[in-house]
């Protein structure tokens, strides 16, 4: 017969509690509850499973780790909403750049100001430039004051301007001479440009930049006075 570990009075099978001294004692040989572990008399231990105290099934118990995750989110969250709210403020500058130029600002010009003959008083005499438009494509006779200094050159507008540049020049010999007549004439009078700019409706001025074959930069304004057309 099983006696109480703390009066040694005998015990029954089954009972909990000494009936003699109302120790807590192990019943049918099997541990007493709460012996060794304070969880246990709420029927639960140290050990066991969140849920044995009424906690939401799936909850770890980790009472740190879920705001964490939570936060952890929201922050993602926040920093995808960041980002799209910057693309669309981009967009919408970007929007407003591409209206401005295509719209309020217009073409820079159709170039209709710069066709007909112009003169120009120079320290060698006076030049003439006649320029004519066909279809979008534009080309200026230029001739000197002597006889026989006459030469017709393509022209492309450039921004306000109408421009004339060496690649112009080379279209003069055609697609299989171009590059080598360029280089030519680079030879001979280095690399230039001729840049008509409107004033008004009676003048341009002809601006002449660029550099010589020896290096030495130039850059001459000549203006020219449009020539009333025969009959007006």
């Amino acid at each position: 017969m099983a006696e109480c570990p703390s009066c040694n009075a005998p015990l029954k099978e089954g009972d909990w509690t000494c009936g003699a001294c109302g120790a807590p004692v192990a019943g049918a040989g099997m541990a007493a509850p709460g012996a060794g572990d304070p969880h246990a008399a709420y029927g639960g231990s140290s050990g066991a499973p969140a849920d044995a105290y009424g906690a939401p099934s799936g909850w770890s118990g980790d009472y740190g780790a879920q705001p964490a995750a939570a936060a952890a989110a929201a922050s993602s969250d926040s920093s995808g909403l960041l980002k799209l709210v910057v693309i669309i403020a981009a967009v919408a500058v970007l929007a407003i750049v591409l209206v401005w130029f295509f719209v309020l600002r217009g073409p820079a010009t159709t170039g209709e100001e710069f066709l007909g003959t112009w003169t120009a008083t120079t320290q060698t005499g006076i030049a003439t430039a006649t320029i004519a438009k066909k279809d979008d494509a534009f080309a200026v006779t230029i001739s000197g004051s002597q006889q026989g200094q006459k030469v017709t050159v393509p022209a492309h507008l450039d921004g306000e301007d109408l421009v004339i540049t060496l690649d112009d020049f080379s279209q003069m010999a055609g697609e299989t001479s171009a590059d080598q007549f360029k280089a030519m004439l680079e030879a001979l009078a280095g690399d230039f440009r001729m840049i008509f700019s409107s004033v008004d409706a009676e003048n341009l001025n002809l601006q002449i930049i660029g550099s010589s074959p020896s290096g030495e930069d130039y850059d001459q304004t000549y203006p020219m006075a449009k020539v009333a057309a025969a009959g007006t």
